[in-house]
């Protein structure tokens, strides 16, 4: 009897144990799955504030806008859909190309002349390291002398041709020293920013806008390449691979007199510039040069003169994905140097053509941003 009693005291002793430890071990599996859960919460939770804290940003980014533009929405609709996969207007990564031109798209062309006229004046008339020859110091003098006027008869194809001259000689980094020095020069009929600053703060907001959604993004402009990379760096964030521009010639130091395809570039030899030049970036050499050096057609577009058409013409024919253009419009007269008349006749021009508008004077709430004042200029 004795025995009999001890083995049921010692099996209810086992059965009670054997509940205890199940109670423990289910205990354990709810702690962990209560844990698990608050985790999978913790997560959901950083990734909602990740989600809301990406979308302050772009909300942020383009905080330079007039509230409720119509033709920023235009934009944004765009790519609202080109990044969504689930719409019909989809477009791939890798075919999410924009183009921009740069004087009077993204910076400032008035001060009182677009920046490369500018500073090709100061190295051919002020820089007491470079004699300049008499004609490329009149084409200089002409620039200036023609101040807040009346643009010079082909300025452009004479500035060029006078600034390949000019830096023949010159590494690419030495012109870019000469440029990032001038960036901090004064921007005429302005006060309270530099030249290297006169960028519209709306459309810098678009190119980091397009950026962050996975746009690849190219500065597309008939000023010369270099001086555009020296120009863009601080201010925009790309390789300097993605500016195409207005070529000049190099050559090699030791190169003398022998062609490219006869001469050996040696270990010593530097890139300098020849003196040549190759024709100005605009109008359909833009198209051209896109066509050759991105290799694929862009979806997004944007101008401010008759210089561009061409390269959003080319974004808005027979594009394989959906496509827009914009231009930037210059009718704002009492921040910027905008003219009225030419502004009415550009948008009536462009609207045809079936580009979006944007109009400094309606759709930018800023333009230089704060502190920065037209101011008169003799």
């Amino acid at each position: 009897m004795k025995d009999n009693v001890s083995m049921q005291g010692l099996t209810r002793a086992r059965r009670a144990l054997s509940v205890v430890v199940a109670l423990i071990v289910a205990l354990c599996i709810a702690g962990c799955g209560a844990n698990a859960s608050s985790g999978s919460s913790s997560q959901m939770s950083s990734q909602t504030s990740s989600s809301s804290a990406s979308s302050a940003v772009t909300t942020a980014s383009l905080s330079s806008w007039t509230k409720d533009s119509q033709s920023l929405k235009k934009l944004t609709d765009f790519v609202s859909a080109a990044t969504d996969e689930s719409s019909k207007d989809y477009i791939p990564v890798e075919d999410r190309i924009a183009v921009f031109d740069l004087d009077g798209t993204l910076m400032c062309e008035t001060y009182p002349w677009c920046f490369e006229y500018m500073v090709f004046a100061d190295y051919a008339l002020n820089n007491p390291n470079y004699k300049a020859p008499e004609d490329i110091k009149a084409v200089a003098q002409e620039i200036v002398d023609s101040a807040w006027g009346k643009k010079p008869e082909k300025m452009s194809t004479r500035q060029a041709q006078a600034g390949a001259i000019a830096y023949k000689g010159l590494t690419p980094a030495e012109l870019e020293v000469y440029v990032t020095k001038f960036k901090e020069s004064k921007a005429e009929g302005f006060s309270g920013m530099t030249r290297g600053q006169a960028w519209y703060k709306p459309m810098v907001e678009v190119f980091e806008y397009l950026q962050a959604n996975d746009f690849d993004v190219y500065v597309v402009t008939a000023t010369e390449r270099n001086v555009v990379r020296a120009v863009v760096a601080g201010t925009l964030n790309i390789d300097p691979s993605h500016v195409i521009g207005t070529e000049y010639g190099y050559t090699a130091t030791g190169q003398g007199d022998e062609a490219d395809g006869d001469y050996t570039f040696k270990v010593g030899d530097k890139v300098v510039f020849d003196g040549t030049y190759a024709g100005e970036n605009a109008k359909t050499c833009k198209v051209d040069a896109i066509a050759r050096e991105i290799g694929k057609q862009p979806v997004l577009a944007f101008g401010n003169s008759s210089g561009d058409a061409a390269m959003l013409n080319y974004a808005l024919s027979e594009n394989a994905h959906p496509s827009a253009a914009f231009m930037v419009l210059a009718d704002d007269t009492e921040r910027e140097y905008g003219n009225a008349e030419d502004a009415a006749k550009d948008r009536e021009s462009w609207e045809k053509a079936g580009y979006t508008v944007f109009s400094m004077r309606d759709d930018f709430a800023t333009i230089y941003g704060d502190g920065v004042k037209k101011e008169p200029v003799a």
